[in-house]
């Protein structure tokens, strides 16, 4: 069974339970993923915990701008949305498992050609989407800052 059609069940089984949080949640992901159909209609569970990824982040930013601006009713509900759509990603990597892999990455290169970008290319290539980009990014540069 796909991600797409365990969020339709879910849908379901939080309609019948009224609880209009999980479904108001669970219909945006639905909707966010039927909406990247129109653009790529092969697209598949990669492409999928791709848009659910995309989500996630959209949802940590509007926390972190609700959080400054006082408004924590709508921060919380978006850490809700947060929380329900982690539960349909893969796990994440660690902070310790990103360095090493980077740091084998950096050993297996040649530094004295590679540039950030480059780096940044073959170790988002490397970690897939199972780690945010930004923490790949912040490593990356520690990294090639200290060599």
């Amino acid at each position: 069974m796909g991600i797409l059609q365990s969020l339709q069940d879910e849908m379901k089984t939080a309609m019948k339970a009224r609880d209009q949080a999980r479904l108001d949640a669970l219909r945006m992901l639905v909707s966010a993923i039927k909406y990247a159909l129109v653009d790529a209609p092969t697209l598949d569970e990669a492409g999928v915990v791709a848009v659910l990824a995309k989500e996630a982040k959209k949802r940590r930013e509007s926390v972190e701008a609700y959080t400054a601006a006082g408004r924590t009713e709508l921060a919380d509900k978006e850490k809700y949305e947060v929380a329900l759509i982690e539960t349909y990603l893969p796990k994440m990597m660690s902070e310790v498992e990103v360095r090493t892999k980077v740091q084998a990455l950096l050993q297996t290169y040649d530094l004295g050609v590679m540039n950030y970008g480059e780096v940044m290319k073959i170790a988002m290539k490397e970690v897939g989407g199972k780690a945010d980009g930004g923490v790949v990014a912040r490593i990356v540069k520690e990294l090639l800052n200290n060599q």
